[in-house]
């Protein structure tokens, strides 16, 4: 009777060892295996780097869209602040005004005579040296510049009034503003009070200001303006952003 033998998982020959198909894979195999894994781990990888560009790109729109928004609100308060009177200049990528962008208001508790320099007001705490400041009764306006800090209850001018103003009359700052261009890496929308630029909007394809005047034509006379137009492109849209603004009347 024949004994049964136990099939080995390898067996010599020549001197050699060799695998039997009791082995399972064969090195080739485990090769080809591998090289399929690692397949699978790149696109893998490929597809998580897309989808994570993907996501970067939504989030630099979606901020770029937040900056365009705030940007133009910006504009358009300070804006409304001004006046024909008070442009200064009107270009295609540039418009200077002046202002009241803080607040600052006050009034004069006593009548102010030609020659006056210094004025008694309600409130002048807070009011810087330097500053522009306009004194206005009806139909009548002065502008000049505060010789130094104001103090509670009084405003010094560098030079002395010319016209005479009633008692109540009104005070309020004036800030120079400038919207204007600059290319850097990207063109830009910029923002100067007082001297202090920055950046109000970035990453912008066009600019372009316009003005028109009551009747709603095209103007280029600064004391003719009514409305200021500004026309924005983003560099994330062919879509052109407007912003249509009254002045004070």
């Amino acid at each position: 009777m024949k004994r049964r033998t136990r099939s080995l998982s390898h067996v010599k020959k020549d001197g050699r060892t060799r695998f039997s198909k009791e082995d399972g894979l064969c090195l080739i195999e485990l090769v080809i295996g591998m090289a399929i894994a690692l397949m699978i781990f790149a696109a893998s990888l490929e597809l998580f780097i897309l989808g994570q560009r993907a996501v970067d790109a939504n989030n630099r729109r979606i901020a770029q869209q937040q900056d365009l928004r705030v940007g133009l609100e910006v504009f358009e308060q300070e804006v409304r602040l001004t006046t024909a009177e008070t442009i200064l200049a009107i270009r295609e990528d540039a418009v200077e005004f002046l202002g009241n962008i803080h607040g600052n208001w006050t009034n004069t508790t006593a009548a102010i005579t030609p020659g006056q320099s210094v004025l008694p007001v309600v409130e002048g705490r807070g009011w810087e040296r330097g500053k522009l400041v306009k004194l206005c009764k009806p139909r009548v306006c002065e502008t000049h510049r505060l010789s130094s800090d104001g103090r509670r209850n009084q405003l010094t001018l560098e030079r002395a009034v010319e016209t005479e103003f009633p008692a109540g009359s009104s005070v309020e700052t004036h800030n120079r503003v400038i919207y204007y261009t600059r290319v850097g890496e990207s063109l830009r929308l910029m923002r100067m009070v007082d001297g202090g630029a920055g950046v109000l909007i970035a990453d912008l394809k066009a600019v372009r200001f316009s003005y028109r005047d009551r009747k709603g034509r095209r103007t280029d006379n600064p004391s003719h303006v009514a409305r200021v137009v500004l026309e924005i492109e983003p560099s994330y849209s062919w879509r052109s952003e407007f912003r249509e603004v009254a002045l004070r009347s």
